[in-house]
């Protein structure tokens, strides 16, 4: 297959996008987006792509000021949940296509013991290079993310931006907020009543400012036809936020729409079958098993999905730009949520 470019490995030429592209069968734009983990690329496509780019070496070996092996820590919280599991499957997928040089480790840290998470900002097992991470706004956890970017390490947040002075590889949370409030009163426009919100806490920044987007938009509205009736903390436990909204449908018989703005959404659509009579309508975030299965049925209106594979290589790409491996992306765009009906789930 090789032999159907030309690739002077004796001078050492390093393979282009165009040798790629010969190769896949592709234009260069599709490799571009693919490498740069831009979406619009089938899976099997970008699969292959990556192959021959990993085969080539076009992926550069570490220059002089980083010898050895050159480790991307990324902290994340909540393994149980299907967005950070995915997120962190996405980081693995792209690890592979890095080579031999560079390694991503991912660690998944208890958001409770603030202690803890402090101790592994500060301190990695190993030699680190960059420091990519989603963590709770806690002020101790901050301060020691500004005191190791102090001492030069490169940090990237990502999902849920805590300190304006760092980089940030995430979706526009304020506006998910907005857009969810849009949705709703949008589709409810022929019925007064009620709205409901739940999400993890007020811990993340992300689920703050999607409730003050959601919330603000309701205020604004000068019919004041939706109100918003509560707000309902559920840490992420599917069992609780399904009591806590089975309980408010129960207490608030003017609900007509329920937002939940974290990763609480797992039990949320068999309470609303339980209480089908109330054609409750409901947006939520993330497109997963479950929400699939409950935008399909009609049981949920519109999921908010924020594509955690494109942040991860954004998230990757910023590391290694910032280290100096990769030349700056040019126009780059912050990643932008998905609305998702069951119209375009595919």
């Amino acid at each position: 297959m090789l032999d159907k470019v030309e690739i002077n490995r004796s001078r050492k030429k390093r393979a282009t996008l165009k040798d790629i592209a010969a190769l896949a069968g592709v234009g260069t734009a599709t490799v571009e987006r693919a490498l740069h983990s831009r979406g619009n690329v089938r899976p099997e496509t970008c699969r292959r792509i990556l192959t021959i780019a990993r085969d080539l070496e076009y992926f550069p070996t570490l220059p002089d000021l980083h010898q050895g092996v050159l480790r991307i820590d990324v902290l994340l919280v909540r393994p149980e949940t299907l967005f950070y599991a995915r997120l962190s499957q996405a980081f693995k997928t792209l690890a592979a296509s890095l080579g031999k040089d560079i390694q991503v480790h991912r660690n998944f840290v208890g958001e409770a013991d603030i202690a803890a998470f402090v101790a592994r900002i500060r301190d990695a097992p190993y030699r680190r290079s960059a420091l990519v991470i989603a963590c709770p706004s806690h002020p101790d956890i901050l301060e020691a993310l500004h005191h190791v970017a102090s001492d030069g390490l490169p940090v990237i947040q990502i999902v849920t931006r805590n300190l304006p002075g760092l980089p940030y590889v995430g979706i526009d949370n304020h506006a998910a907020g907005r857009t969810a409030a849009l949705c709703l009163t949008r589709s409810l426009s022929q019925r007064s009543g009620s709205l409901l919100a739940l999400c993890h806490s007020m811990t993340y920044a992300n689920h703050r400012e999607r409730i003050e987007g959601f919330s603000g938009f309701l205020s604004g509205q000068a019919a004041q036809q939706h109100r918003l009736a509560d707000i309902l903390f559920d840490g992420d436990d599917p069992d609780e936020a399904a009591r806590l909204l089975h309980q408010a449908i129960l207490d608030n018989p003017d609900l007509i729409g329920v937002y939940t703005a974290g990763g609480d959404n797992l039990r949320i659509g068999e309470v609303l079958r339980r209480h089908r009579q109330r054609s409750l309508c409901w947006i939520g975030h993330e497109v997963n098993p479950v929400t699939r299965a409950c935008l399909i049925d009609g049981t949920m209106s519109f999921a908010i999905d924020q594509t955690p594979e494109t942040q991860a290589g954004l998230a990757l790409h910023l590391s290694l730009q910032k280290l100096g491996i990769i030349p700056a992306l040019i126009g780059f765009d912050p990643p932008q949520f998905r609305l998702v009906t069951s119209e375009n789930i595919g």
